[in-house]
């Protein structure tokens, strides 16, 4: 089942779209044409299966999001997580696109994706209701080559929500979506995550200087506080001496997954995360080669959140899939490249057991 209501009205005039979708086992996903945000992601609470708990951090009015910095629930591009300095070569042209953090280009600049206003189309369905939300990015477009056409199909089933990314260029360009929701599994507004478990696929990562970039060594997990190889309790990894924890403040880095192959069509899977208490889990599902894993270390306490919570550094984690940061001044990374003509493809898949 899909419904639709008004949620907002930009100070441009622009109307905000919010799309319900619900399957038939009662989860309920909010999503907004704006940025493609997921706003809430309800799941049935395991006291009253008539009652839900929210699982994502976000915002109960349009003025929240406006003013929000930390692209919650967001689709974020054209490309997510950070490339240095804003400035990459292409075939031996060199681009320099917006710069809007320290220095560096933040998903895709100051008007990157999450900050547009998608075309929506909807498909609706008792099993997996579906919401497709696409856009055309101009040449040039934060500094970009090439005009992009980009769809992002939510498909909400009995298990989840299945993304699938799909783009097209009419010139050579570097391109890197991801989704930016928050996730708290005991509730958006249940505090510190240092008590949940989490497990990441991966026997490698990629440390970062003082400003998230990538050093350009791939390094093993063994050892480190970056080794979650097996279900890992957050609070150890959190509270390590580790340099690179201290130089994040936490989790904010890129993990080399274990599973990945170039020209991947089906998910592997890469993480989990389990929180004791409601016993629930979220594991994440991806042909992408990277994910980064963030714990919210920055965030709060304005914009006040749902329910007037006052969110926190720690208070949840994301699940970003991506290229590795900076990929395109990376020559041994995976290519973020994407060809003229060519089709773009990925897929997300972040499936819950209650």
């Amino acid at each position: 089942m899909i419904k639709k209501r008004l949620f907002g009205t930009l100070p441009d005039g622009q109307k905000i779209t919010e799309y319900t979708l619900v399957n038939a086992l009662g989860m309920q996903i909010d999503i907004l044409d704006l940025g493609g945000i997921i706003r809430r992601w309800l799941v049935p609470s395991n006291d009253d299966k008539q009652s839900h708990i929210d699982i994502v951090l976000g915002f109960d009015s349009l003025d929240g999001y406006i003013a929000d910095e930390a692209y919650l629930g967001a689709i974020v591009g054209r490309y997510a997580n950070r490339i240095a300095k804003g400035q990459f070569s292409l075939n031996n042209h060199t681009y320099q696109v917006d710069v809007n953090q320290g220095g560096n280009c933040l998903h895709g600049g100051r008007d990157g994706f999450n900050g547009r206003v998608w075309h929506a189309q909807t498909i609706d369905s008792e099993s997996e209701p579906t919401l497709v939300l696409s856009l055309v990015s101009d040449d040039g477009d934060q500094g970009f080559p090439g005009t992009l056409h980009v769809s992002v199909t939510y498909t909400l089933s009995a298990t989840g929500l299945k993304i699938t990314y799909r783009g097209k260029s009419d010139q050579d360009t570097v391109f890197n979506p991801t989704q930016h929701s928050y996730f708290n599994l005991a509730g958006h507004s249940s505090g510190s995550i240092e008590n949940h478990q989490v497990q990441i696929l991966a026997g490698t990562y990629t440390p970062t200087d003082q400003h998230a970039i990538p050093s350009g060594e791939i390094a093993d997990v063994t050892d480190t506080p970056f080794d979650l190889r097996t279900l890992t309790t957050l609070k150890g990894p959190l509270q390590s001496n580790h340099a690179q924890i201290k130089l994040g403040n936490g989790f904010d880095h890129n993990w080399c997954l274990d599973s990945y192959q170039p020209n991947m069509t089906q998910p592997a899977l890469v993480a989990k995360a389990f929180e004791p208490e409601s016993g629930r889990t979220l594991t994440v599902h991806t042909t992408m080669a990277g994910m980064q894993l963030y714990t919210a270390n920055y965030i709060g306490p304005e914009p006040i959140g749902k329910g007037g919570t006052e969110y926190q550094g720690k208070h949840a984690y994301c699940f970003e899939t991506q290229c590795y940061p900076d990929s395109p001044n990376h020559a041994q990374f995976p290519s973020a490249t994407l060809k003229a003509n060519e089709d773009y493809y990925s897929v997300t898949e972040y499936k819950l057991s209650l």
